[in-house]
């Protein structure tokens, strides 16, 4: 918990690294996430970039935000909801981004929690070898061709196991996505 507050400061000051330790860890949950909703690969990457383009741009805020999942998960599903309402248009202006901190329910943050328990889970389930290259990928940071050395395995069965491990992902959160917004109606 120190190292997130640690770190949140460290971006809020405009630490590149801090940044790239960001990215590295959340966006393969941000993306999995706009997949749900947007079912379309090239969309679902333009998407995620710019909710990460967003949190660089809004970088002094973190100085003050408590719970980052939860913060990120509320950005997320807002900047989703009014791409899918505009299709292709962000109609959300850069300033109201510091006003969604002010937003994030008590709901909001368990939602965000039991996402991120979801996602570990099934982490968890997978067969060793995919937990690990996942982890190799996603977590440390690696390349496909560092996790094949590290591993002493070839850099296609490294991605072949990335893919497997995305879309076991993808398959649990699409579920959780539509409850959600069964929930919510």
């Amino acid at each position: 918990m120190e190292k997130e507050k640690e770190i949140m400061l460290r971006l809020s000051e405009g630490d590149e690294q801090a940044f790239r330790y960001i990215f590295r860890k959340y966006y393969s949950k941000v993306r999995a996430f706009s997949y749900g909703f947007l079912k379309d690969t090239d969309e679902a990457d333009e998407l995620s970039q710019m909710i990460f383009i967003k949190l660089w741009e809004k970088r002094e805020a973190f100085a003050s935000v408590n719970n980052f999942d939860s913060y990120l998960f509320t950005l997320s599903k807002y900047t989703i909801f009014n791409y899918i309402e505009a299709r292709h248009i962000l109609p959300v202006s850069e300033d109201d981004f510091p006003d969604i901190i002010e937003t994030v329910t008590p709901y909001d943050e368990i939602v965000a929690a039991d996402l991120k328990l979801l996602i570990d889970l099934t982490v968890e389930e997978m067969p060793l070898q995919r937990r690990e290259v996942f982890r190799l990928s996603r977590y440390v940071g690696l390349s496909n061709d560092e996790i094949a050395i590290k591993m002493g395995i070839q850099k296609k069965t490294v991605e072949n196991h990335i893919n497997l491990a995305l879309k076991d992902l993808r398959n649990v959160i699409g579920v959780v996505i539509v409850l959600y917004i069964m929930l919510i109606d």
